[in-house]
């Protein structure tokens, strides 16, 4: 029998970790079309961000047989840092199935993340089969929908931009640096790094733009590679330019229409775009597993109050976590200001794992909807947002 090792890749390994993958995902794809990790996340697997050590694997022998994708990533929410670990390519090869080797590289991922102390994470796929780990379906985004009719009827007829789109690359180092600019004016943003920031935005086939009026830079869009509907990213310099932005990424796209996922906390750009709109609903962006809810209730909730005004007042918490048991405090004062504290006060409410995560931040949660604190009916659900270029 070959001899099995569970633990994290080395770099020798990423060649053959990736073949696996591709097998694995996308060996029954048409020859002609047929897709590679490499080419649809770069941000994660091109050697320079050290794919094989990012992940945790079963090997048989020398043969790679497992894998689960462990991707670091950091947020500033409010000015406060929040760690991430973003799960994802959870695969096991054709030949190797039903021994429980994603439920051992699963349970190898959690433990990393509450050793490590990561304060929550990311993850896309099936609610039971992941549920099963500690992750929930959570947050909240603004999907605006607009097409040529209801630009024609703002602005009497259906313009040709007046913006020129040029795709960025990463020569464009100054125009990188604004783009990025655009990005962390929110109150909640994901950490990229410049030298990473092309092959971000580049994720899941997505193809960057950054529109001028000759000379002058007005904002960038992302769209998919093969055109379509959906702008990935958008942010206009001014505000007020959000339309002809949107038209110029349609120009692009070669689209009569287009949609785009907005967080809650992006105030302007959602009065922006619920005036302007053909269409609009409210969306759940991921899956979360929660390793710290006291950092994760102070960050989130103070990106709610850096937008709104909270009713102040004091909300003790006993929340059984799968990290371990969190006893805390949560306070708005007057001034607006939030603060988490562990304390030893008699809990108000008392939550298991899962349904804390539904408490905090869940579109629905009975516990919420039945407290007796009214105060902390404006607290809750927080505007927890997953930026899809940043998902795995």
């Amino acid at each position: 029998m070959a001899n099995i090792y569970k633990g994290r890749g080395k770099p020798e390994e990423a060649k053959q970790l990736l073949e696996m993958l591709d097998n694995v995902f996308f060996l029954e794809d048409e020859e002609e079309t047929r897709r590679e990790f490499l080419t649809l996340l770069p941000k994660l697997y091109k050697e320079q961000y050290n794919p094989a050590y990012n992940n945790v694997i079963i090997k048989e022998g020398d043969e790679i047989k497992a894998a689960v994708g462990c991707f670091p990533s950091e947020a500033v929410a409010a000015g406060k840092k929040l760690r991430i670990l973003g799960i994802g390519n959870v695969a096991v090869a054709r030949d190797s199935r039903s021994k429980g080797y994603m439920i051992d590289l699963m349970n190898m991922s959690i433990d990393i993340m509450k050793n490590e102390n990561y304060d929550y994470s990311l993850l896309g796929g099936q609610r039971q089969r992941y549920g099963f780990f500690g992750y929930e379906p959570i947050g909240s985004e603004c999907r605006f929908c607009i097409d040529k009719g209801n630009i024609r009827r703002i602005l009497g007829e259906m313009p040709k931009s007046a913006y020129t789109a040029r795709e960025v690359t990463e020569a464009d180092t100054e125009i990188i640096k604004r783009i990025k600019a655009l990005n962390e004016s929110l109150p909640f943003y994901i950490d990229r790094s410049e030298e990473a920031y092309v092959d971000i935005l580049k994720s899941w086939e997505n193809v960057p733009y950054a529109a001028f009026d000759g000379e002058e830079f007005k904002g960038y869009f992302v769209i998919g590679k093969r055109g379509g509907r959906h702008i990935s990213e958008i942010r206009a310099v001014d505000m007020s330019d959000t339309l002809m932005l949107i038209v110029c990424a349609m120009e692009t796209a070669k689209s009569e229409e287009a949609s785009l996922n907005v967080p809650l906390f992006d105030t302007e750009l959602c009065d922006y775009m619920n005036k302007n709109c053909g269409g609009v609903s409210i969306g759940t962006p991921e899956m979360i597993n929660i390793f710290n809810f006291g950092r994760f209730i102070e960050a989130f909730l103070s990106v709610k109050a850096s937008v709104t005004k909270l009713c102040p007042g004091r909300l003790n918490l006993l929340i059984h976590g799968v990290k371990r048991d969190e006893q805390i405090a949560v306070t708005v004062d007057e001034n607006n200001a939030v603060s988490v504290e562990e304390t030893d006060e008699k809990p108000d409410i008392e939550l298991s794992h899962s349904d804390a995560i539904h408490f905090v931040g869940g579109l629905y949660s009975k516990d919420r909807a039945t407290m007796q604190q009214a105060f902390a009916q404006s607290w809750f659900p927080l505007p927890f947002f997953s930026y899809g270029l940043d998902n795995v």
